[in-house]
C-alpha cells in the first residue's frame, strides 16, 4: 500500500515541478500533463490543489515573492534602515537571479494577459502593497522622514526589476557583479542619494 503524502508536502511538490515547466516552455506552453510528469504524479492530482493553470502561476508568484518578502517586512521596525534595506535587497536580488527565466514568465503573462492580470492585482498584488505601504509609512514615520510611502515603495520595487529583468541580461558588467554588491550600492544610492551624505563619505 502506497504511502499518503501530506497536502503540504504534494502542493510544494506541484509548484516546484510548475516552477521547472514554466521556466523552460512558459506559461502558454507549459501543459499540466508535463507539470505532473514533472512533479511524479498524476494529472488529475494537480487540479485537486490548483483549479486552473493560472491558479498554479499565482501560487507561485506568492511563494517566491510574497511570502519572502512579508517575512522580511516583519523585521522593518527593529532594524536600522541601512541594515534592513541592504539584507532585503540582497535576498530579493539572489531569489530574482536564480529563477529569473521563471520571474519573466510570471510578468509577461501578468503583462499579456488580462484575466491573469485581473486576478494578480485583485487578489494578490493589491492586498500585499497595502500592507508594504503601511509598514512603510509606519517606518518612515519613526525616523521622522517626510517621504511619500508609496513613492518609497514603488522607487525600491522598480530598482529591483530594472536591475534583474533588464540590467542583468543587457549589461555584462553588472552581471559580474555579486547580489549583494549591487545591494550595497542600491542602498548608497537610496539613503544618500549620488552626493553623498556626510556619515557616508566619512566611510569611506
Amino acid at each position: 500500500m502506497a504511502l499518503r503524502v501530506n497536502p503540504e508536502v504534494r502542493r510544494a511538490q506541484i509548484l516546484e515541478a510548475a516552477a521547472q515547466v514554466f521556466a523552460r516552455h512558459g506559461f502558454r506552453g507549459a501543459t499540466t500533463r508535463a507539470i505532473a510528469q514533472a512533479a511524479g504524479v498524476a494529472e488529475g492530482t494537480i487540479f485537486r490543489y490548483f483549479p486552473t493553470k493560472r491558479h498554479l502561476l499565482l501560487a507561485l508568484f506568492e511563494a517566491l515573492t510574497i511570502r519572502p518578502i512579508q517575512q522580511q517586512l516583519q523585521a522593518l521596525g527593529t532594524m536600522e534602515s541601512r541594515e534592513w534595506l541592504e539584507a532585503f535587497l540582497a535576498e530579493r536580488l539572489t531569489a530574482m537571479r536564480a529563477h529569473l527565466p521563471l520571474m519573466q514568465a510570471l510578468y509577461q503573462e501578468i503583462r499579456t494577459d488580462e484575466a491573469v492580470r485581473r486576478t494578480f492585482i485583485e487578489q494578490i498584488a493589491r492586498p500585499f502593497l497595502e500592507q508594504m505601504r503601511e509598514l512603510l509609512a509606519a517606518a518612515l514615520q519613526q525616523r521622522q522622514r517626510s517621504l511619500h510611502p508609496a513613492l518609497v515603495l514603488w522607487a525600491i520595487w522598480g530598482a529591483l526589476h530594472g536591475v534583474t529583468i533588464f540590467g542583468l541580461e543587457m549589461d555584462p558588467e553588472l552581471a559580474m557583479l555579486s547580489p549583494r554588491q549591487i545591494a550595497h550600492e542600491l542602498t548608497t544610492l537610496f539613503l544618500w542619494g549620488l552626493e553623498g551624505h556626510s556619515e557616508e563619505l566619512a566611510g569611506r
